[in-house]
């Protein structure tokens, strides 16, 4: 459910992930004393109504299903609610007015929702970058064209050879998950697909694969909708560019030191971060879910630098049921299903760290890679010997992350796999 709210309108959004609401909702659950498992039934049934998977209508009857019901007038509770979180969604939800005067309440003056126009992002003519970067950060990218002819998909239906579409049969052919060279190998000989294809259109797949999987830059150009490999040795020799033969670790790691250096001086105090939560360190995973609905990168590092220097943040991925949902499904999405059934049988915590800060910086927040391996390096260390999740490569310089490799439901580090 809490991708499904990302999806949400802006000005929605706007509206559910702020502090007011944040605060609305505190208001509630002191006003009547409710305990921690009413007050994740009102939220459950806040973020239905929100995806208006029910009626703002139907809320009296699905309070009935509070616990200890009998001792609530449901009718102030659900007033409550009505004006204080729903009310200002009124734009949106349309019936809350008609839910505030069945419940005998006087209906206040109507508050309009800010109206934030989207401009979409294009894939422009010429691009440098990483295959999943571009699937994020341009709006069109999926939309783009591989090849020229359709391809046949699972179903056994004609359809547009998209990144999209390219990307389901890859998906489908190999299953989820990270895939090394031998396998992307298997793909390019024996898809169907990929066997229709011409000797050019198959060069494109391989690098296109191959960035995919192993997160390789890739130079490509838009001709009219489709895409095309430009070599990286073709544009360096066009230019007179010699490529870099050799990497000075040595420069890199101050540059390492100097962008953690500056990266510190945007992190939240301590006490500022522990004062949000009430000075309750098992209230600071609210705090840290607030934060990733409002997209506040420096929040969410402030809250992550506290949870671990507390020792927190292990014990928080296994009790809090929103982050252990949507870690879940971060999982299943990338892995297989399999993988998600076996996570909670997973003993290696620092798997479990480095799947939910790739999950939480990479696709929540939408960091490119080059910003999440860094502050995913920077958290690591705070704690010295607890393990990286990230590793620096020395061909190129840059952090990437230690990859993982899902068998039979059972998570394992790829550079400790054997045989």
């Amino acid at each position: 459910m809490e991708d499904e709210l990302q999806k949400l309108p802006v000005e929605v959004k706007e509206v559910i992930f702020s502090q007011d609401f944040v605060k609305a909702n505190n208001d509630i659950v002191d006003k009547f004393s409710f305990n921690r498992a009413q007050q994740e039934l009102i939220l459950s049934l806040e973020e239905s109504l929100f995806l208006k998977k029910i009626s703002p209508l139907d809320l009296s009857s699905e309070l009935e299903d509070l616990e200890r019901a009998d001792y609530y007038d449901l009718r102030k509770v659900g007033l409550e609610i009505a004006l204080n979180i729903l009310w200002p969604l009124q734009e949106y939800l349309k019936t809350v007015d008609r839910l505030i005067l069945r419940l005998g309440g006087k209906v206040p003056r109507l508050i309009r929702l800010k109206r934030t126009p989207v401009q979409k992002k294009v894939f422009p003519d010429l691009h440098k970058g990483y295959v999943r970067e571009m699937i994020k950060e341009f709006d069109d990218f999926k939309d783009l064209r591989l090849t020229a002819k359709k391809i046949i998909d699972k179903s056994g239906r004609l359809v547009i050879s998209s990144i999209d579409n390219w990307i389901k049969d890859y998906i489908h052919f190999l299953g989820a998950g990270y895939h090394n060279s031998l396998q992307r190998s298997q793909y390019l000989a024996k898809s169907p697909n990929v066997k229709a294809l011409n000797l050019a259109e198959k060069e494109l797949m391989r690098h296109f694969i191959t960035s995919y999987d192993d997160n390789v830059e890739i130079t490509l150009e838009n001709k009219s909708g489709v895409l095309v490999v430009i070599e990286e040795e073709e544009t360096s020799k066009e230019r007179g560019v010699k490529k870099p033969t050799e990497i000075k670790i040595d420069k890199v790691v101050a540059n390492l030191q100097k962008q953690l250096t500056a990266l510190e001086a945007d992190i939240m105090p301590t006490d500022f971060i522990l004062s949000e939560a009430e000075n309750d360190i098992k209230k600071l995973g609210d705090v840290l879910w607030k934060a990733v609905g409002l997209q506040d990168k420096n929040k969410v590092l402030s809250c992550l630098k506290v949870m671990v220097e507390k020792k927190f943040l292990d014990s928080m991925l296994v009790e809090n049921n929103r982050f252990k949902n949507i870690l879940k499904r971060f999982v299943n999405i990338t892995y297989g299903i399999e993988a998600e059934r076996g996570l909670s049988q997973n003993s290696d915590k620092l798997i479990a760290r480095r799947l939910f800060l790739q999950m939480l910086l990479a696709d929540k927040l939408r960091l490119k890679e080059r910003e999440a391996t860094l502050l995913s390096f920077y958290l690591t260390n705070l704690l010295p010997g607890s393990g990286q999740v990230v590793y620096l490569d020395q061909n190129d310089g840059e952090l990437k992350w230690r990859e993982i490799h899902s068998s039979a439901g059972h998570l394992a580090w790829v550079d400790q796999v054997t045989g």
